[in-house]
């Protein structure tokens, strides 16, 4: 699904990287001169006049490359699903930056992640040249535990349950910090019992969701996404995003969704940057996460429709 409208700091001790450190990290074979490249939903790429061309994937594909060198790669996940009922919100999808990854000639695989579905499946994981953005946490059913995630998901507020944490596998240890890389993503919302009928929010991918309650009412908001320069809508090759993914400036990744709760969240705005909204009365279709954000869904008890994931999104940019 893609309709195009729909810090706690870098988490560097997570790494999530299956492809080998030489490769994924600026190993030989990139070459000195200009990158060439083609792929992506618009197959020769776009160049917006600012000094760079983008490759844009919405969906899995491969990324041709002609000419090595040093390319700037975003990836954000899926975001998670949240259930129907007494609902926490979901964590958004994780999100990758690398400003400095060498690549030489030939395809490189890219997996664009989808968002998670009912009942509170996390979302897909995305991925290229070995590096992983980890899928967004699920939300959770009254009572249960809390899933992690590149966000990680809410908690559910009956109970005093941990929230779902923010995780990347650690596939390369010891880890030894890149030049250019980073990667963001942060807990969801913690359950308590002084948050009776409410439920948390899933973490975002510049906040962690926030607690439940406490008391019967507002549900937690879910965690805004990251903004991230140079990766902005329409710049990359998409349209502009409307007003209710409360991007301002068109960049934020990876929201977390709202959780269920008595009352409306925060004026019925979205968490910034793309995750579901939270609270009674909230249409189905805007507790869904948006696509291309990787946002997390949110839930509304009394309207309880699809609560679906963001899908996630792979964006290569370079130098022309």
């Amino acid at each position: 699904m893609f309709n195009f409208h729909k810090k706690e700091k870098p988490l560097r001790s997570l790494t999530g990287f299956g492809g080998g450190v030489g490769r994924a990290f600026g190993g030989a074979g990139g070459g000195g001169g200009l990158v060439s490249a083609s792929g992506g939903n618009l197959q020769d790429g776009v160049e917006p006049g600012n000094g760079y061309k983008y490759h844009t994937f919405t969906a899995s594909g491969a990324l041709t490359v002609t000419a090595g060198g040093d390319v700037d790669v975003l990836m954000v996940a899926g975001g998670g699903g949240a259930g129907p009922g007494y609902n926490s919100g979901a964590g958004g999808g994780g999100v990758v930056h690398h400003s400095q990854f060498t690549v030489s000639s030939g395809p490189y695989p890219v997996v664009v992640g989808g968002g998670g579905a009912n009942p509170n499946a996390n979302g897909a994981d995305s991925t290229f040249g070995g590096m992983t953005a980890k899928g967004g946490g699920g939300g959770v059913y009254y009572g249960n535990t809390s899933s992690p995630g590149g966000s990680g998901g809410g908690a559910e507020g009956t109970e005093s349950n941990p929230a779902g944490q923010a995780t990347q596998p650690a596939q390369n240890t010891p880890f030894v910090p890149q030049t250019g890389f980073n990667q963001y993503g942060n807990p969801g919302g913690a359950g308590t019992t002084s948050g009776a009928y409410s439920a948390a929010g899933g973490g975002g991918g510049s906040a962690a969701g926030q607690a439940a309650g406490p008391g019967p009412g507002a549900g937690g908001h879910g965690g805004a996404g990251q903004p991230v320069t140079g990766f902005e809508y329409p710049i990359v090759g998409l349209s502009p995003l409307t007003p209710q993914a409360n991007s301002p400036t068109n960049n934020h990744y990876g929201a977390g969704g709202g959780g269920w709760g008595y009352s409306t969240q925060y004026g019925g705005l979205r968490p910034e940057g793309g995750g579901g909204r939270g609270g009674n009365g909230v249409p189905s279709a805007q507790s869904d996460g948006l696509d291309g954000l990787g946002g997390g869904a949110g839930n509304s008890y009394y309207d309880p429709g699809t609560n679906v994931g963001g899908d996630g999104i792979v964006i290569i940019r370079y130098a022309v």
